[in-house]
């Protein structure tokens, strides 16, 4: 699959080849590489009309230019993330003997602002805050993000960033026989919804979620979860070593940067 970075250089590749191909064609009076193809009037106009057509042009280039740098910061903010997941997982799981690491999963969320389609309101959009997967480390499977978008008081997640404290809470095992249970437990104790309980990649029963704040301030960022697939009875002590991440790492969570 190709990268959306190279795809929308390509574009802009393309677009600087079409520039260079109008200026041309405008010089000659005739559109080149357009005849029986386009009906001859609408050439007509396409050539009448160059300083129109040469700003949309620019306009194109200048928006597929602006979404290349954007895929590209992403990239690079994405593997930031991951990496600030890996470290947790380094430092807070590998080094307990006790603690199996193919059970626990590291994740990072950030806090963003936008659109959401709220079923108890019909699916109608609401513009609100909402708490979304950046980042992700684990051993037990391959990696993938989470797609729910998890609004604050829902889960562990948006429990954690609603209070703006480290939150501890654990389910029942997931198996299918239980399944009713755990996702009863899950509505009840962590208030997610049924439906996205259903649609979580993996069933964890156990969670730590810890509040990062942004750089030099009282705002936060979102927060970083740990949570494991076997009931594990994580205390205060356990959530120190997250919390140092965070508070060494907290340079790159820069309001300026958002």
């Amino acid at each position: 699959m190709f990268k959306r970075t190279f795809i929308y250089g390509c574009l802009q590749i393309f677009i600087v080849f079409l520039i260079t191909l109008y200026v041309e064609s405008v010089s000659n009076e005739s559109l080149m590489f357009t005849k029986d193809i386009l009906a001859e009037d609408f050439r007509m106009r396409i050539l009448s009309n160059p300083i129109k057509i040469l700003i949309i042009l620019g306009i194109l280039n200048l928006f597929f230019f602006y979404l290349s740098h954007k895929s590209k910061e992403s990239k690079e903010l994405s593997a930031l993330y991951n990496n600030i997941c890996q470290i947790v997982f380094d430092q807070f799981i590998k080094p307990q003997s006790t603690l199996e690491n193919s059970k626990f999963r590291v994740s990072l969320f950030k806090a963003k602002k936008g659109l959401i389609l709220r079923r108890k309101k019909y699916f109608l959009p609401e513009y609100r805050t909402y708490l979304k997967n950046v980042g992700r480390f684990q051993t037990r499977q391959e990696k993938k993000l989470s797609k729910i978008k998890f609004l604050p008081k829902e889960g562990v997640v948006g429990n954690s960033y609603s209070i703006g404290e480290v939150v501890f809470e654990d389910t029942i095992k997931y198996s299918n026989d239980k399944e009713d249970e755990y996702i009863k437990q899950h509505n009840e104790k962590l208030l997610l919804p049924n439906f996205k309980t259903k649609r979580l990649n993996d069933r964890s029963c156990s969670f730590i979620g810890c509040p990062i704040k942004f750089f030099k301030s009282d705002d936060l960022f979102g927060v970083i979860v740990v949570d494991c697939i076997e009931p594990k009875k994580l205390d205060n002590d356990d959530f120190r070593t997250i919390e140092s991440v965070v508070e060494n790492y907290s340079v790159f969570f820069n309001s300026n940067n958002q």
